[in-house]
């Protein structure tokens, strides 16, 4: 027997393992996909604010060297007078190139319709050069005479270059070139969304003898791809701490590399750094051409959150089944060493405690879940907001702190209703001092919630002024009080009682201690009110009573307690009478 048991619980922990492994790795995979969407989203976020700044500096200069007018008859100017004004616009854009620095921007380009630099910010005296055709945004813009920008890898450099047309009098006069480092990229991620961001470039099109002497330029720890020193700085100095020790390992770093060659961005979860790494692969804007990819390395609190709580939830489920186990396994056994009965009504005994023991814990479930809805229904309500929140930009601190509170309190009563009912279940089945009141109490916190999902009124009439104490074992009573009052609850919902209620009260004399539980259910017929504690009957449809909750009530009242329990029809339902004698000690 103790075998058996043991198997049964061995086999229901196993199944509720997997079940949980399947929640909780589906609650991850979504929460990385959430993640991905929302760095995608602080990544395009922060290149918008970019491309707005790109074209506030253009028209700064448009407006403030009259770059246009100098362009516009140009053609007819000999050497000395191109010089001049070539020399003119650059002192004209300097200053405002330089002040620029701060925001990353590492070179602004005057660009003929020939496709010649006219001025060349970082090296004025290198003009005249042809571009190479591998600049799609310039070529685009020669071609279209309109705006665009990209993300574009040259034979010597690479960045954000956001292109403008010279037109004036309908006459395309050329380009302004504007180029941003990836630094301004990864910097404004770490600065406004707290993470720590890397670049990383794929090299195949830089000149090879110019990577093998730069200072701008680092070699990745994988063939093909680069670091700009500068972001390498800026992580580290917003880590504070040296890059190996945030760097995830060689293993993870080629998973996450691979990913970085693929089109679509993704999230994976590292436990040895305790980190999410979001990676967002970058393609050029016109021609999709594969150029590196950005990784952003955040916090990865809520994963462990979720791994925590599924440790919690299976602990806790684990040490209810062994406790419901423990608690069948006891009372089958007391049942069997029960030597004042003979063998045929300890077997029967034994088939009707398990019976009712069943039921008991189904209807214990179903209280469980009426306990549960309005919590979790709190819970899932304060963050869909706050997801609503966030996604239209109108998140806020306080709401912040407000909802969390919110789950905090929620988390809290789940918590304790768990305590309640494991409370309720592991009671160890020995006779002591019991207050009648307190364990009146404890059963109907366990009904309350399933009698308010079905709108049943509870009243209560206890005497607090007279505590009675009895020696007895506690759970029994509670047994029978949830037994009748769930078929009182049964009742009402059947009949469709509109205004449905159910009273208990409770007092006291010297010699007994009276609990009586009402309703207004429409009453029992009188013709089955002689036949309602016995074994097997139910006046329920079959599948919902097993007809052994009454028998069982009689029972414990009368048998254990060595009280009395009848039940008579009232005005509009029926009335439980349970007395107990107080003079008695109880066996």
């Amino acid at each position: 027997m103790r075998l058996k048991y043991f198997i049964f619980f061995i086999v229901l922990s196993f199944i509720t393992y997997l079940a949980l492994n399947f929640i909780v790795k589906d609650s991850k995979d979504k929460f990385l996909e959430q993640t991905t969407l929302n760095y995608e989203k602080a990544y395009n976020s922060v290149l918008s604010q970019y491309k707005d700044l790109s074209e506030v500096i253009f028209t700064g200069l448009l407006r403030f060297t009259r770059v246009d007018e100098k362009l516009l008859d140009i053609q007819s100017k000999n050497i000395e007078e191109r010089n001049s004004i070539r020399k003119e616009l650059y002192l004209q854009t300097i200053s405002r190139f330089n002040s620029l620095e701060k925001k990353h921007i590492i070179s602004i380009n005057y660009i003929l319709p020939d496709n010649t630099i006219f001025l060349k910010m970082l090296d004025p005296l290198d003009y005249g050069m042809e571009l190479s055709s591998k600049r799609e945004t310039i070529n685009f813009v020669l071609k279209n005479k309109i705006p665009t920008y990209s993300y574009e890898i040259g034979r010597y450099g690479s960045g954000y270059r956001f292109a403008y047309p010279i037109i004036k009098n309908d006459t395309f006069l050329g380009i302004i070139s504007l180029t941003f480092s990836e630094r301004a990229i990864t910097s404004s991620l770490m600065n406004q969304y707290e993470v720590f961001s890397n670049f990383i470039i794929y090299n195949k099109d830089f000149d090879k003898e110019f990577l093998n002497y730069t200072n701008t330029y680092q070699r990745a720890h994988f063939d093909n791809f680069l670091h700009r020193k500068e972001v390498l700085e800026d992580l580290k100095e917003y880590s504070q701490k040296n890059i190996n020790q945030i760097k995830p390992s060689e293993d993870i770093s080629k998973v996450l590399y691979e990913r970085g060659e693929k089109k679509e961005a993704s999230s994976i979860f590292i436990d040895e750094k305790d980190s999410i790494v979001t990676i967002i692969p970058i393609h050029h804007l016109l021609t999709k051409e594969y150029l590196g990819f950005i990784s952003l390395i955040s916090k990865g609190n809520t994963i462990n959150l979720i791994n925590s709580n599924h440790y919690t939830i299976l602990t806790l489920l684990i040490i209810l089944y062994f406790s419901l186990t423990l608690l069948f396994l006891q009372q089958r056994i007391k049942i069997l060493k029960d030597k004042s009965l003979n063998e045929e009504m300890l077997k029967k005994d034994q088939q009707l405690l398990e019976q009712a023991k069943m039921a008991q814990m189904g209807e214990m479930i179903g209280n469980i879940a009426h306990q549960w809805r309005q919590p979790l229904s709190a819970i899932s309500t304060v963050a869909s907001g706050i997801k609503l929140n966030y996604e239209y930009g109108i998140l806020n601190q306080d709401d912040i702190s407000k909802n969390m509170d919110i789950i905090v309190e929620n988390t809290k009563y789940l918590s304790k209703t768990i305590d309640t009912f494991r409370d309720f279940i592991k009671e160890k089945r020995v006779e002591k001092e019991v207050l009648i009141q307190e364990k009146i109490e404890e059963s109907l916190k366990i009904v309350q919630s399933s009698l308010e999902n079905n709108h049943i009124k509870l009243i209560k009439e206890i005497d607090y002024n007279n505590p009675v104490l009895i020696h007895m074992i506690s759970e029994e009573l509670s047994q029978v009080i949830i037994n009748i009052i769930n078929n009182a609850k049964d009742a009402i919902i059947i009949n469709q009682i509109k205004e449905g209620w159910i009273k208990i009260s409770q007092y006291s004399n010297e010699k007994e201690c009276y609990i009586y539980i009402e309703d207004n259910a429409g009453g029992i017929e009188e013709s089955l009110i002689s036949k309602i504690f016995d074994p097997y009957f139910t006046t329920k449809h079959q599948s919902q009573g097993t007809g052994l909750g009454l028998y069982m009530s009689k029972i414990i009242i009368e048998k254990h307690l060595h009280g009395k329990i009848v039940v008579s029809n009232i005005k509009d339902g029926a009335l439980f009478k349970i007395i107990i004698p107080l003079k008695k000690e109880i066996k």
